[in-house]
C-alpha cells in the first residue's frame, strides 16, 4: 500500500505537469488554458475516484498503473499535435473555445486513472476507512512531491516534455516489478535503467519529427526546450521564422518592421546614444541597414541561445551581426532591480500582442513605472504592435488600444500613436511627441534616419491629418487599465481575436459583459452550506462541505500564486513542477501530523491557517523581490497544503468516522469537485472581473463560512454556548 500511495503520487504528478506543459506548448504559450485544463483533470480524478470507490471488492492496481504508463507519453505526443486539428497553418493561434476544450480533454485519461487508482490502493487496509483514505493521501503526497522534483531537474536541463514522461513511466512501472527476490528486483532495476537509455535516446528524436509533421512547410534548423518554453528556429525560402511556443514571433530578414521599431523613437530623439530593445533585437537589428542607429544596442531577454544560434545562419545568409550588449535576464526584474543603474534615451517594448498574462504584464502601471527608473530626461519609451489602425478600426481594436493607451497615459505626461499596418505606441515624460508630418520629415533628412519605409514617399500618407484624428478619437475615450491586480486587457485580447470565431466571441463576450452571473457561484456555495448542517448536531455531511471547502481554497490561491510568480518573475514553465510538488509535500505533511494528533477537531485550526494565511498573502504578494520570489511562493504554497492536508483529515474524521463500507472515494471526489470548481473560474472568469483582491476576499470569506459551519455542528462546542 505505502509503495503504491507513493507511485500514484509520482505518476499523477508527473503526467499533470507534462501535458500542462505540453498543451502551454502548444496552445501558443497561454497560460489562460493551466485552469481549464486543472478544471479538466480536476474532474476526470474525481470521476475516477467516485467510480473506482462504487467497487467494493479489492482488485490489483497494477493494471491500472501499466496503462496509465502507456497513455502518458501517448497523450503528451497528442497534446504535441493538437493545433493540426484546427488549423494546417504553422503557428496560427488556436481559437479560445477550441483551446480550452483541447485542454480539458487532453487531461482526462491520466485523471481518471489516477483518480480511480486512489480507492484502489485504499481497499489495501480493509478498516477504518478514516485511516485507510488518510494513509493513501499521505504516500500519494510524498511521491507527489518527488515527481515534482524529478520533472523540475528534468526540465532545467532542457529535456522534452516526451522524454521525461518516458522516464517517469520507466520508473513507475519498474518500482511495480522490482519485488521478490534480489536476482528479480537486480534484473528489474537493470532493464529500467536499459529503457530510460531508450527513452532518452529514441524519444528525444521522436520529438523532431513530431515537431516536423507541425511545420511540414518549414525546414526546422534548431528545437531547444528551456526554462520559459520550447523555441524552433525554422527556414524557408532564405527566412528564418522563431517560433515560441507554437506561434510565429519574429523572421529575419524583415526591414519594415525593424525601421517601424528602430527609426521611429529616433525621429523624437535623435541624439540617442543608447537604446535598450525588449525582445529578440538580434533578428531585427540584422534586419536595419547599417548606421542608422547607435553601434551598441543593449537587449533584454530571458533566453540566451539566439546569439551562438543565429550568428553562423545570418552570416551565411549574407547579412551582417550587429553589436548587442545582452541582458540575459526577465525584463520585469531586469527594470525593478538596482544591479545596473545604466540610463536609456530610447526603450523599445517588443513584447508583442497581449494574448497571455506573461506579455500583458509589460501594460501595467508597475512594470511601466520600473521602466520610467531607466530613462534618462529625453527618454522615449516605443511599443510597436502588430494591430493595423491604416484604413479600418475594428471595434475589438479600438478596445484593446483604448485599454493601452490609458495604461501610458496614467504613467507619461506625453502618449502619442502612429497609425499604419503597425501601431506605434510612443510615451515620455518631456519629450513633446505632437511634431507635425514636415517635422518628422525634416528630420528624417537631417539625422539621415530615413529608410525604404519610414520616408516621405510613404509618411505623408500614414500620418495623414484624417488618419491620426481617426485613431486618437477612437482610443483616447474613457477606457479601464490594466493592472496586475486586474488584468483585463489578455481577455480583450482573445475578444479582438475572436472576431473570425463566433462561438468564441460569444463566449469571451459573455464573460466580460454579464458577470451578475457570478452570482450564482456564491448562491450554490450557501446552498451547499445550508444542506451539509441543517440535520444538526455532528451532521457528517458537513464532512463534504469542509472537503469541498478545501479543494476551492487550495486550487485557487494555488493558481493565484502561478499567476502572481508567472507575472513577476516572468517564467513558469520550469517552476511549475516544483510549485506542485511542494504543494503536494504540503498535503503529505499536514496529513501525517493531522492524522497523528488523533481524532480531534482538526478543522478549527487548519480553517484558521487558511484564513491567516490568505491575509498574509494579500497585503504582501506586491512586496516581494524578485530574487525571493520563488521562495515566498514555495512557502505559501506550503502552508496553505499544510492546512489543507490538515483540514482534509478532519473532513474525514467527521464523514467516515468507523465506517467500513462507505464509499472511499466520495469525500476524495467532493474535494476534487471543489477543485474543479476553483481552476475553472479563478484565472480564466474571476481574476479580470473582480480583480485579484476581491478575489482573495471571496475565498476568505469563504473560509470564514466553514469556519462558522464547523462552529455550528460541533456538539461540544453546541453545548457550551449553549
Amino acid at each position: 500500500m505505502k509503495r503504491q500511495g507513493f507511485l500514484l503520487g509520482l505518476f499523477s504528478v508527473g503526467g499533470q505537469v507534462l501535458v500542462l506543459r505540453a498543451l502551454v506548448s502548444s496552445l501558443n504559450g497561454d497560460e489562460l488554458f493551466i485552469g481549464t485544463a486543472l478544471f479538466g483533470w480536476l474532474i476526470a480524478v474525481a470521476l475516477g475516484a467516485y467510480w473506482g470507490g462504487k467497487s467494493l471488492r479489492p482488485k490489483n492496481p497494477n493494471l491500472l498503473f501499466v496503462l496509465g504508463a502507456i497513455l502518458l507519453p501517448v497523450m503528451v505526443v497528442a497534446v504535441k499535435l493538437s493545433p493540426l486539428m484546427v488549423t494546417s497553418v504553422t503557428g496560427e493561434v488556436v481559437p479560445f473555445v477550441k483551446a480550452a476544450v483541447i485542454s480539458i480533454l487532453a487531461m482526462m485519461p491520466i485523471g481518471i486513472i489516477s483518480g480511480w487508482l486512489f480507492p484502489l490502493i485504499t481497499r489495501k487496509i480493509l478498516f477504518p476507512a478514516s485511516d485507510a483514505v488518510i494513509k493513501v493521501y499521505l504516500y500519494e503526497g510524498i511521491g507527489a512531491f518527488a515527481g515534482g522534483l524529478i520533472i523540475f531537474l528534468l526540465v532545467i536541463v532542457d529535456f522534452p516534455n516526451i522524454v521525461a514522461g518516458g522516464i517517469i513511466c520507466s520508473v513507475v512501472v519498474g518500482s511495480l516489478l522490482a519485488t521478490g527476490s534480489v536476482f528479480r528486483r537486480t534484473m528489474v532495476i537493470i532493464g529500467c535503467i536499459i529503457l530510460v537509455f531508450v527513452c532518452f535516446i529514441y524519444l528525444w528524436s521522436g520529438d523532431y519529427y513530431l515537431e516536423s509533421a507541425k511545420t511540414e512547410s518549414f525546414e526546422i534548423s534548431y528545437s531547444i526546450y528551456t526554462s520559459y518554453g520550447h523555441y524552433l528556429l525554422l527556414k524557408r525560402e532564405g527566412n528564418l521564422t522563431l517560433m515560441t511556443d507554437n506561434m510565429l514571433e519574429v523572421t529575419y530578414p524583415d526591414p519594415e518592421t525593424a525601421e517601424n521599431q528602430f527609426l521611429v523613437p529616433m525621429i523624437y530623439s535623435p541624439s540617442s546614444t543608447s537604446i535598450v530593445y525588449i525582445g529578440q533585437g538580434h533578428f531585427m537589428l540584422a534586419s536595419l541597414a547599417k548606421g542608422k542607429i547607435p553601434d551598441t544596442v543593449a537587449t533584454v531577454h530571458p533566453r540566451p541561445l539566439m546569439g551562438r544560434i543565429l550568428y553562423p545562419k545570418i552570416i551565411d545568409m549574407g547579412g551582417y551581426w550587429p553589436i548587442m550588449a545582452p541582458k540575459v535576464t526577465d525584463p520585469v526584474d531586469y527594470f525593478s532591480s538596482n544591479s545596473d543603474y545604466a540610463l536609456y534615451d530610447i526603450v523599445i517594448l517588443n513584447s508583442g500582442l497581449p494574448d497571455s498574462y506573461t506579455h500583458s504584464r509589460y501594460f501595467t502601471s508597475r512594470f511601466l513605472q520600473s521602466v520610467k527608473n531607466k530613462m534618462s530626461d529625453s527618454s522615449v519609451l516605443s511599443i510597436p504592435l502588430a494591430y493595423d489602425t491604416d484604413r479600418y478600426i475594428t471595434a475589438e481594436t479600438q478596445d484593446v488600444l483604448s485599454i493601452i493607451y490609458a495604461t501610458l497615459s496614467a504613467e507619461f505626461a506625453n502618449v502619442s500613436v502612429w497609425p499604419g499596418t503597425t501601431t506605434i505606441f510612443l510615451a515620455s515624460d518631456r519629450v513633446p511627441l505632437d511634431l507635425t508630418t514636415d517635422e518628422i520629415i525634416g528630420r528624417l533628412d537631417e539625422h539621415n534616419l530615413g529608410g525604404d519605409y519610414i520616408s516621405d514617399a510613404y509618411l505623408y500618407d500614414r500620418l495623414s491629418e484624417m488618419k491620426v484624428e481617426r485613431l486618437h478619437s477612437a482610443i483616447s475615450g474613457s477606457a479601464p487599465v490594466n493592472t496586475i491586480d486586474k488584468p483585463i486587457l489578455t481577455h480583450y485580447q482573445a475578444l479582438y481575436r475572436s472576431t473570425a470565431h463566433p462561438v468564441d466571441r460569444s463566449v469571451i463576450s459573455f464573460i466580460l459583459g454579464w458577470s451578475w452571473w457570478l452570482l450564482m457561484v456564491p448562491i450554490v456555495i450557501i446552498f451547499l452550506f445550508w444542506r451539509s448542517y441543517r440535520e444538526g448536531g455532528t451532521s457528517p455531511a458537513f464532512g463534504l462541505f469542509l472537503y469541498f471547502t478545501a479543494g476551492v481554497v487550495s486550487l485557487s490561491l494555488e493558481l493565484i500564486s502561478f499567476y502572481l510568480y508567472q507575472t513577476m518573475a516572468g517564467s513558469l514553465y520550469s517552476e511549475m513542477a516544483l510549485l506542485i510538488g511542494t504543494f503536494m509535500l504540503g498535503l503529505a505533511v499536514g496529513t501525517y501530523y493531522a492524522h497523528k494528533t488523533g481524532d480531534g477537531p482538526l478543522q478549527f485550526p487548519a480553517l484558521i491557517i487558511l484564513l491567516i494565511a490568505t491575509l498574509i498573502f494579500l497585503t504582501t504578494w506586491n512586496k516581494i523581490g524578485t530574487d525571493t520570489l520563488l521562495l515566498f511562493h514555495t512557502l505559501f504554497l506550503f502552508v496553505v497544503a499544510v492546512a489543507t492536508g490538515t483540514l482534509f483529515v478532519g473532513a474525514t474524521n467527521i464523514y467516515y468516522g468507523d465506517n467500513k463500507q462507505t464509499n472511499r472515494g466520495l469525500g476524495y471526489a467532493w474535494e476534487l469537485a471543489g477543485s474543479a470548481l476553483g481552476a475553472l473560474l479563478t484565472l480564466t472568469i474571476l481574476l479580470p472581473v473582480i480583480g485579484l483582491t476581491w478575489l482573495l476576499i471571496s475565498l476568505m470569506s469563504l473560509i470564514v463560512l466553514a469556519l462558522a459551519g464547523a462552529i455550528i455542528t460541533h456538539r461540544p462546542m453546541k453545548i457550551y454556548l449553549g
